[in-house]
């Protein structure tokens, strides 16, 4: 309405003659008056009060913004038009890895400290992590507890780009990079999310200088974590959604070594074997030339704490692959949603079905029923409309009903389940999955785990004792100095057993002996008896780590402690191999007595 009064008024306003002096930069006071209601009356009371026409100084301003607002439109749609045929984008959304790859290339980037918007966050993210720039660990003070508090004072925070737009120059060309959040509905759930995406823009009609960056920062990031494993675990039930928002990253976990998982040569060798050919590149046609669906399914099983879930780890760090790890004991997980799991899932990968037999999968009841009269069979029909009406009063919700056999059968190997990933079920007791479960086809290979043999319990001292770095051999390179009427029954350790660590009668006595360990100590061992059999566990000299662990499996029965077990005494022990001998037969007297005791306690319980 103010426009309106304002162009009503400059027609209607006399215009100064040519031979006027009245300046260009001076609008008409009744076009004034349009735009600032009661204007006349103010200008009048300041020239009279001040005696300060203030009608040139309002003119200039109103010149000055009409101005700017002028030119920040052309500008704008000058850009815009510059922008839609003169550069090229590229859109990035948070639910893909390459926004983190995008993220932590920008946060060691230029931009990162020049900008002056800026988002912390903290330094570091992992408990291996040491500080940015520390190279060596702080050392142990036995005497004085850690305080990290301090600690991670010395941790300085990291900063990346916030929200908004941001522009750099990277190998002499021109970006920008835009960070927007926006809220989004959550499928069908009535529940909003934050939705964050990554724009990244150059000048050109090419997106290549776009894609070479991403291809940058995606090798920068790939090198970074070479050495980790990512760990995958489905999204909350509410935020699940299509494509990879299905899965959401959880952790990042330093590899773990295939030597360090306590099993038989033979057997991990062959897994890696059967593996190691179904990831090849030419494997899928082979497989797909023959008409077989492309699936690999492994099974281990054995007693808790025997290394089953170790060796899912191993296999994903040894193949590079990210994990994902699915509980189907979940109640809020169903069918529907681990179908939907399984189709999001990468081409390879590893996928962790921890306890299946925890699931309530187990054998189906194909026992006859005995027969029952006619009032038993109507007291069970009123007891099942009982149960059916009382549930429907409830409102069960057939979301916590869980997985069924039939449902994971169809996930794993159905018409529509996906190919191509490492299908790895773990279980403490096979005989009480269903036959359907475990078939060849869905399941090609079965590892069993056992309790520790005198051979694991050597490798497991070995390895606890050994410098970082030492046990990295590959078992077969590995040479001892033995007599050839041994030399075959000897366990293959994770050690080079021409390289042997000397230690001193004063060490063993007080116990501790990293201290008294030369560097690159070398000698022949002395002939090292296998801890295989009774007859060949002689005591021999206790010269060196080799025949401590000798020694250390000798006083401990085979098959009876799970490599957990001992694992966690030695644990308690970690710089103390001498300590560790001496105190094994105590440790394995109390833990042979206190199941000795529990058995009693639940024989006594069910008698």
């Amino acid at each position: 309405m103010a426009i309106n009064n304002a162009f009503r008024a400059l027609k209607q306003a006399d215009l100064p003659a040519g031979n006027s002096t009245t300046s260009i930069t001076q609008l008409p006071t009744n076009i004034l008056e349009a735009f600032i209601p009661g204007y006349s009356v103010i200008s009048k009371f300041l020239l009279d009060a001040l005696g300060f026409d203030i009608t040139l100084l309002v003119s200039v301003c109103f010149l000055v913004v009409g101005l700017a607002t002028s030119l920040t439109f052309a500008w704008k749609h000058a850009y815009r038009q510059f922008e839609e045929y003169l550069m090229s984008f590229i859109l990035i959304n948070s639910d893909d890895d390459i926004h983190d790859h995008i993220m932590e290339w920008l946060a060691s980037q230029k931009i990162s400290r020049t900008s002056r918007k800026l988002m912390a966050k903290t330094g570091r993210e992992n408990a291996w992590d040491m500080i940015d720039g520390a190279a060596t660990e702080p050392e142990l003070d036995p005497d004085n507890f850690m305080n990290f508090s301090n600690w991670d004072a010395k941790v300085p925070p990291r900063f990346q780009p916030s929200f908004g737009s941001h522009r750099f120059f990277h190998k002499g060309r021109f970006f920008q990079f835009k960070r927007e959040k926006k809220q989004v509905m959550n499928g069908g759930w009535p529940i909003m999310r934050d939705e964050e995406s990554v724009t990244l823009t150059c000048i050109g009609r090419s997106t290549e200088p776009i894609k070479n960056l991403i291809k940058e920062a995606r090798d920068l990031y790939l090198e970074k974590e070479k050495s980790c494993t990512v760990v995958r675990r489905p999204s909350p039930k509410e935020q699940r959604g299509r494509g990879r928002s299905v899965w959401m990253k959880v952790a990042t976990r330093p590899s773990r070594p295939i030597d360090t998982v306590v099993l038989e040569h033979d057997k991990k060798n062959r897994v890696l074997a059967d593996i190691n050919e179904y990831l090849h590149p030419s494997t899928p046609r082979w497989y797909a030339n023959r008409g077989i669906p492309y699936r690999r399914g492994y099974l281990l099983h054995g007693p808790p704490g025997t290394g089953k879930s170790s060796l899912a780890w191993a296999i994903a760090g040894v193949f590079g692959l990210d994990i994902y790890c699915i509980s189907l004991v979940d109640t809020n997980l169903t069918e529907e949603d681990l179908g939907m799991m399984f189709n999001a899932l990468p081409r390879r990968c590893v996928v962790l079905l921890e306890d299946i037999d925890a699931a309530g999968l187990n054998k189906r009841q194909e026992t006859e029923k005995p027969e029952k009269d006619k009032s038993e069979d109507a007291a069970a029909k009123i007891g099942a409309e009982i149960t059916k009406a009382f549930k429907s009063v409830q409102n069960t919700d057939k979301n916590k009903e869980g997985i069924t056999l039939s449902g994971l059968l169809n996930a794993i190997d159905g018409v529509a389940s996906h190919e191509g990933r490492v299908l790895v079920m773990t279980t403490n007791f096979p005989d009480k999955l269903d036959e359907a479960l475990i078939r060849p086809g869905r399941i090609d290979m079965k590892v069993e785990f056992t309790n520790a043999t005198h051979s694991q319990i050597y490798e497991l001292f070995i390895r606890m004792y050994s410098p970082d770095g030492s046990t990295k051999v590959v078992p077969e390179q590995y040479k001892f100095e033995l007599n050839q009427s041994v030399k075959d029954n000897l366990p293959r350790p994770f050690f080079n057993g021409t390289i042997h660590h000397q230690l001193t009668n004063e060490a063993l006595e007080h116990g501790n002996i990293n201290d008294s360990i030369p560097n690159g100590t070398t000698h022949k061992s002395n002939i090292l008896t296998p801890p295989d059999t009774p007859s060949q566990m002689s005591t021999p000299e206790l010269t060196s780590i080799e025949d401590l662990a000798s020694e250390f499996a000798r006083r401990l029965p085979a098959d009876v402690f799970t490599p957990a077990e001992i694992q966690g005494f030695l644990l308690t022990r970690k710089k103390e191999p001498a300590r560790a001998l001496r105190e094994v037969t105590v440790w394995k007297d109390s833990v042979l007595e206190a199941r000795e005791k529990k058995a009693l306690a639940k024989a006594e319980a069910t008698g």
